[in-house]
């Protein structure tokens, strides 16, 4: 389930709520002043990996095992 966050027209506060995508995302209610002038914000995500998924690119260790003198 995602994660949307929202802010109270009225009173401005900002609040999350974790709800299914089929869930209708139009008046929810604030958590602080029981407004329902509320706006979806746009969010960012963050994904992480596994240390197994990782590539060798940047940050990675130079190799050992290369040549040079």
């Amino acid at each position: 389930m995602p994660i949307y966050e929202y802010r109270c027209r009225a009173c401005g506060t900002v609040f999350a709520r974790l709800q299914p995508i089929s869930m209708p995302t139009d008046a929810m209610a604030c958590p602080e002043c029981k407004s329902n002038e509320t706006e979806r914000l746009l969010s960012t995500f963050a994904a992480g990996a596994s240390s197994s998924g990782r590539s060798s690119g940047a940050g990675s260790p130079p190799c050992a095992a290369g040549g040079g003198g």
